[in-house]
C-alpha cells in the first residue's frame, strides 16, 4: 500500500533528463520544549512524508535555470536555486542545469514544500552530475539550507530534535492513508509569527514524541500520540483549520492533527475504505480534502530502470 520510493530515473544516462518526487511531510507528533539561548525553539517531532509530491526534471545546460509550473515560490530566496548552487560550489564542478518545477505542495502550508523541493534538488543534480556524494555530505549541505531539508533528503519516517534538523531515522512507518486538508497561508513568515504566538501552556516536554517514535519502532502508530504545539494558536488564527480538524473528528479519523505550525489539517486511517469515507465526510462539511498515504525512505541513489 505504500508508495515505492524515488526518485524515478528516465534513464541511467546523466545526458538526458531525470525526474525526482518532492514528497511533502505531515508531523505525526510536535512539540516545542522551549526557546534557546540561540533565539531558536528546541523542538521535539516525528515527521512523516506524504505521496503528494512536487516534480521536477533536471536536463543538462550550461548554466543553472529554473522553470516553475503550477503554484510559483513568492520568494525571490528559491529554495530549489540555492541547493543547486550549494551542490555546485562544494563540488566544484563546472556544470548547469535546467531545472523544472510541477509544483503541487501549496505554499506555506505546514507541508514543507519548499524543503522538499530543496532536498529533491540535492537527490536530483547529485545523480545527474555523478557527484557520488553519499546520504552524510547530502545531510550536511540540506542542514545549512533549513531545518526540514535534512529530512527531505530520504523522508520516511524520521524523530527530529533540536530546531528540527537533528535526526534519529525509525523503521517506516505502518501504512496509513492520509485524509488531507491542504490550506495555504500565504504568507512566507508564517512559521515565525506561529511560534510567537504559542503561550506557556503549549510547551511541552518531549514525551509525546518519544511515545510515538517507540510506537513506530514497534510497527504501530499511537493515535494519542498525534499532536502539534500549534494546535490551539492554528485554530484561532485560520477558521479553515478549525473547521477541518471539527470535520476530521466527526469523520471518526482515529487521530487528526494540524502539520508544521499549520495551517493544514491532516486526519489518519489505518484502511482505505474508512479513509475514502472519512474523505467524503469532509467533503460533504465543505473542505477541499484530497487523500493520500505515507511513503517509505528513499534512497540517495536513484534506481535505474
Amino acid at each position: 500500500m505504500t508508495q515505492s520510493p524515488g526518485p524515478e530515473l528516465g534513464t541511467g544516462n546523466s545526458a538526458l533528463p531525470l525526474v525526482v518526487s518532492a514528497y511533502a511531510k505531515i508531523n505525526l507528533t510536535f512539540e516545542v520544549l522551549g526557546r534557546r539561548s540561540d533565539g531558536l525553539h528546541e523542538v521535539a517531532t516525528v515527521l512523516q512524508t506524504i505521496s503528494l509530491a512536487d516534480r521536477l526534471r533536471f536536463s543538462p545546460a550550461k548554466e543553472i535555470r529554473l522553470r516553475h509550473r503550477g503554484l510559483k515560490p513568492t520568494s525571490e530566496d528559491d529554495l530549489i536555486l540555492r541547493a543547486a548552487r550549494l551542490l555546485l560550489g562544494r563540488t566544484g564542478l563546472g556544470a548547469g542545469c535546467m531545472i523544472e518545477c510541477a509544483k503541487r505542495i501549496p505554499l506555506a502550508a505546514g507541508l514543507g514544500g519548499g524543503s522538499a523541493d530543496a532536498g529533491a534538488t540535492l537527490r536530483g543534480l547529485n545523480a545527474l552530475w555523478k557527484t557520488g556524494l553519499g546520504t552524510v555530505a547530502l545531510v550536511e549541505m540540506a542542514a545549512e539550507l533549513g531545518a526540514d531539508v535534512p529530512f527531505a533528503i530520504e523522508g520516511g519516517t524520521a524523530l527530529g530534535a533540536g530546531t528540527g534538523g537533528t535526526l534519529t531515522d525509525l523503521p517506516d512507518a505502518p501504512p496509513h492513508w492520509v485524509v488531507l486538508v491542504p490550506i495555504a497561508s500565504g504568507d512566507v513568515r508564517k512559521t515565525a509569527e506561529m511560534y510567537r504566538r504559542l503561550k506557556p501552556d503549549d510547551l511541552t516536554g518531549g514525551a509525546a514524541a518519544r511515545r510515538q517514535a517507540a510506537a513506530v519502532a514497534s510497527g504501530q502508530v499511537d493515535y494519542d500520540a498525534v499532536s502539534s504545539a500549534f494546535a490551539r494558536a492554528a485554530a484561532e488564527s485560520w477558521p479553515p483549520t478549525a473547521g477541518a480538524l471539527r470535520a476530521l473528528r466527526e469523520a471518526q479519523s482515529p487521530a487528526a492533527s494540524v502539520s508544521g505550525a499549520g495551517p493544514s489539517v491532516f486526519g489518519l486511517f489505518a484502511k482505505r475504505a474508512s479513509a475514502i469515507d472519512g474523505l467524503a465526510s469532509v467533503r460533504a462539511a465543505g473542505l477541499p480534502a484530497r487523500l493520500y498515504r505515507f511513503t517509505r525512505r528513499m534512497p540517495v541513489s536513484p534506481i535505474e530502470e
